[in-house]
């Protein structure tokens, strides 16, 4: 059992992969539904003023953002970057075309794993090895 203190409220819980204890991931998820609501019906409000209207620090909103859990209107300004060619993003780490990428190099990389099917035997092969025949001595002793 692998027992740990709260980021948040400093309090020992069992740790089982989030470094909050329940209490406080309850509360950080109900305030996730606030923002996302008013982002919804703001969506052209600021970083600054949602953050002040939602009373949420801006960095767990970066978080969100960065996490894909939050997606910003296409027609505010992109506050993320793309961690690989710095194009502007709305959400994510990754704009579309780095992703792609990764993901086609990943599939390669992939696919060269993968063992080569056995070769095709031929037909000289085929005709001698139906006339090899295994026989087994089952004789009594």
């Amino acid at each position: 059992m692998d027992v740990r203190h709260c980021k948040k409220c400093h309090k020992m819980f069992q740790y089982a992969g989030n470094p909050l204890c329940p209490k406080c991931n309850h509360e950080l998820d109900v305030k996730f539904n606030v923002v996302r609501d008013y982002i919804h019906d703001n969506p052209m409000a600021s970083m600054e003023e949602v953050c002040q209207e939602t009373e949420t620090d801006q960095a767990v909103v970066y978080r969100w953002l960065s996490e894909g859990r939050l997606i910003l209107n296409k027609n505010s300004l992109p506050l993320l970057r793309c961690e690989r060619c710095g194009t502007p993003i709305y959400t994510g780490k990754m704009c579309d075309a780095c992703a792609n990428a990764l993901r086609s190099a990943l599939k390669g990389a992939q696919d060269s794993l993968r063992p080569a099917p056995p070769p095709e035997p031929k037909a000289s092969q085929l005709s001698s090895k139906k006339s090899e025949k295994m026989h087994l001595d089952i004789r009594k002793k």
